[in-house]
């Protein structure tokens, strides 16, 4: 037998990918802390205004959602569904999709990779289809339609 090459065994994976589920966590948790303490409308210098909304005068599918995450923080579910209605409707997909990973997570004794598993990609797929249809639905400018559309944004008084 011919003297064979050696076989190289690849290099240990690092794992710290395994942090980002904790890192995407925190950052998360501050984010909604922000929101929680400055008011997108009152406090524009910390928001920055929708793209979207300046270039085509449409909302966007996500128009209304840092009123209603802030709406949330501060206890008011009905002026959260108000501000997106879609935002509100996909949380309980949001809290499916938690409890699968935990699911995974016990059973297998490590964190699974994120996006991994076919069951946990369907709730995405969910949760885009609400966000997109939203965002077609309610910027049609008929009566049952444009209730969906977002309060709009009160103008505030000119700076002398």
């Amino acid at each position: 037998m011919p003297d064979e090459p050696p076989i190289i065994a690849p290099a240990p994976v690092r794992q710290t990918w395994k942090l980002l589920p904790v890192l995407a966590l925190v950052v998360i948790g501050a984010a909604i802390v922000f929101v929680h303490q400055n008011e997108p409308v009152a406090n524009k210098q910390y928001f920055p205004q929708c793209g979207f909304k300046k270039v085509t005068g449409f909302d966007c599918p996500g128009c209304g959602g840092l009123r209603a995450t802030h709406a949330l923080t501060h206890g008011r579910v009905l002026a959260a569904f108000q501000f997106h209605p879609g935002y509100i409707l996909s949380l309980p997909i949001v809290g499916f999709l938690i409890f699968m990973w935990m699911r995974e997570w016990r059973r297998r004794g490590e964190m699974p990779v994120p996006l991994a598993q076919h069951e946990c990609n369907q709730p995405l797929v969910w949760i885009a289809v609400i966000f997109i249809a939203l965002g077609v639905v309610r910027n049609i400018p008929v009566k049952p339609f444009s209730w969906l559309a977002p309060p709009p944004v009160p103008e505030s008084p000119a700076v002398k």
